[in-house]
């Protein structure tokens, strides 16, 4: 089975163009939802009762489950409850090919995937023995322009399926084998509204490693005419942003198109032979025992 999960927090309106593009083509999709509306650094968000109307009209073949639990932990950092959330999203998805999207990516050409993923089905039979990590590329969307979206593409990586519910950091797994897939997700990290942008850097799990207001301000002054003079503008580590790139599109759905247009999905084999290898010192180990 294939099964997706999204944690849904301020930004839960983006939820619909993300879901729109795998629906048909994954088996479960899990939405985890603070029981008292709290983001991972202790702040209030408002949900709506028109998003769970909305969410059940557009679930037509009824694969959304909903799950509510304490996420936030005022004893924890915000990278703490991140991770907190996902490991215990995780253990409620159970087995299959578990995926973990935030509402603002984007993943075009789902079907391929799904395809790739349902051959794969010998990795689920035990995952204990073979747990594998497969990672994609982030195309990290900046800013809405008037005239376009400026974007960020340089090879930034990060786990995205993995047939074991365990989660280090955030995403991260460095204890399963990771394998490096040219998979492309466009992600709506930056380009959205000012007060939007204002409202994720006071609650972004990263908020306390970085001057905020300074980094707001330099992303209201870009334009499309200057945005080439800056370099290395990521706010935690620099050299992951080293350029910027710009696209004519007047909103996402524009963009995803334009984009995908000229970046077909198409993924790399996937060989099992580390695998084998670990599995089978797993057993001569055993044996040993």
């Amino acid at each position: 089975m294939i099964k997706v999960g999204y944690l849904i927090s301020y930004d839960y309106k983006m939820i619909f163009t993300s879901m729109d593009l795998l629906y048909n083509y994954v088996d479960e999709i899990y939405l985890a939802i603070d029981k008292k509306r709290l983001t991972w650094s202790g702040n209030l968000f408002e949900l709506p009762d028109f998003f769970f109307d909305q969410v059940e009209r557009f679930d037509t073949n009824k694969k959304i489950k909903f799950y509510f639990d304490d996420f936030y932990q005022e004893n924890l950092t915000p990278i703490e409850c991140d991770t907190r959330e996902r490991t215990m999203l995780a253990n409620k998805m159970g087995k299959g090919w578990l995926l973990q999207i935030d509402v603002d990516e984007y993943i075009y050409n789902f079907n391929e995937i799904a395809d790739y993923l349902r051959k794969k089905w010998y990795l689920l039979l035990f995952p204990n023995w073979t747990p594998v990590v497969f990672r994609a590329n982030w195309v990290t969307l900046y800013k809405q322009l008037p005239n376009g979206v400026l974007y960020i593409k340089n090879n930034e990586t990060f786990p995205l399926v993995t047939n074991v519910p365990f989660y280090e950091y955030c995403r991260e797994n460095t204890k399963t084998t990771n394998y490096q897939t040219n998979l492309q997700v466009i992600h709506q990290s930056w380009a959205r509204s000012d007060e939007e942008v204002s409202t994720k850097l006071k609650n972004w799990s990263h908020r306390k490693d970085f001057n905020t207001n300074e980094y707001l301000e330099f992303w209201r002054n870009l334009t499309s005419e200057n945005y080439k003079s800056f370099k290395d503008f990521h706010p935690v580590y620099p050299k992951d942003w080293n350029k910027l790139h710009f696209i004519e599109a007047k909103n996402i759905e524009d963009f995803i198109t334009a984009y995908a247009k000229g970046n077909e999905q198409v993924l790399k084999e996937f060989s099992v032979k580390i695998l084998v290898k670990k599995l089978a010192i797993k057993v001569l180990k055993k044996l040993r025992w």
